[in-house]
């Protein structure tokens, strides 16, 4: 990467649908779901091959500041900055930009979430190196993964036929979450990829799109700019949060960007992605026996979870430390925690997140 290439990691995510394991205080992206190291620190290892640690900057919640740290010494401690409260992926761009224009007014920025699968590692650096050239010139890029069902979970980047270099293509629009049959559309169609959330662009270039599209709240965040290295800098942050509406990037800036043509361009992605946004998703990812189920255990102490699976198939079970049977079930996803069981079969995994949403109202806020 260039000497000028920043890695703006966000981390403010809450892991809803991977409740019980995803709580407040530990969220999806410090969890172990794949290997021994969680998904952030895979994320930054994969980065740190390319990118100097003085250019990699990690955005996170303000409750998860000191985890990190703990996870990433080695890391200048200004380029952790806890967000003061979620206020959705725009806020945390906007910031990481404020900051890095600051620093280096001619910041080529890659920005992505910390808790996605990436495959292959090289081939993914070797993406992001076309992403940095296919930046220049005011273009906001982003990387596009070829659909191989009809997913629902995901968002949709549909591109035009032209193609501006190898496997490069201009934007003709942002698709959101679809409905089951809008999806089968969408992968018949052959021009949609599912939108990755990974954003390549020079510094520059996003602040104008902030100008353009969100100005109100490019507005708000410069007050931060006399703060940026000031004893100040978190208080006057959380003022400026606490004006702030929420809103993503990719409604806020991506979808009026690609209203202007050519403005906006597409990679196709050829690396293994997932972004492990359900159990649902963990299970397809996992090793799985000849019956189809997946087992797992989330305590160190058993190097064989006690799983007994009867007449059972195509299941993910992952126990802490209880035994675990299973007589005569399909397709369920069982996560059982020291404090809290869940039982959700797969065809439901999105509506997972509800189940925060009722432990809030009847006042369990010690399993959130």
């Amino acid at each position: 990467m260039t000497n000028n290439t920043y890695a703006v990691i966000m981390a403010g995510g809450v892991g809803a649908r991977f409740w019980p394991l995803s709580r407040m205080e530990r969220p999806k992206q410090f969890l172990s779901v794949f290997g021994e190291q969680s998904l952030i620190e895979d994320t930054v290892d994969r980065l740190r091959k390319r990118i100097d640690p003085q250019r990699i900057l990690i955005i996170t919640n303000h409750l998860h500041e000191d985890r990190t740290r703990e996870l990433f010494p080695w890391l200048p401690q200004d380029n952790i900055i806890g967000e003061p409260m979620g206020r959705n992926t725009a806020a945390c761009v906007a910031l990481a930009a404020l900051i890095l224009a600051d620093r280096d007014p001619d910041a080529r920025m890659i920005v992505l979430p910390a808790d996605h699968f990436i495959g292959d590692e090289e081939e993914f650096l070797c993406t992001l190196e076309r992403a940095i050239s296919a930046c220049r010139s005011g273009h906001l890029v982003t990387l596009g993964i070829q659909p191989t069902s009809p997913e629902t979970g995901y968002g949709y980047i549909q591109h035009e036929a032209e193609e501006l270099a190898p496997g490069i293509h201009p934007v003709r629009t942002f698709a959101e979450k679809p409905n089951y049959d809008t999806a089968l559309l969408f992968l018949k169609s052959g021009d949609f990829l599912w939108n990755s959330g990974i954003f390549i662009w020079e510094v520059e270039a996003i602040i104008d799109g902030f100008e353009r599209w969100l100005p109100d709240l490019w507005e708000v965040l410069q007050e931060l700019r006399p703060h940026l290295t000031s004893p100040r800098f978190h208080e006057v942050l959380l003022a400026c949060y606490q004006r702030l509406q929420p809103v993503s990037i990719d409604i806020g800036i991506m979808e009026p960007a690609s209203r202007q043509k050519g403005k906006v361009r597409v990679i196709r992605a050829s690396f293994p992605w997932n972004d492990v946004g359900t159990w649902a998703e963990v299970y397809r990812m996992r090793d799985k026996d000849e019956l189809g189920n997946a087992v797992h255990s989330l305590s160190r102490e058993f190097d064989k979870p006690p799983v007994i699976m009867i007449d059972s198939n195509q299941n993910l079970v992952m126990t802490e430390q209880r035994a675990v049977a299973l007589v005569g079930i399909q397709k369920a996803i069982v996560i059982d925690t020291a404090d809290a069981l869940l039982v959700c079969h797969q065809d439901h995994h999105q509506d997972v997140r509800h189940v925060i949403q009722r432990l809030k109202e009847d006042g369990y806020h010690e399993l959130l």
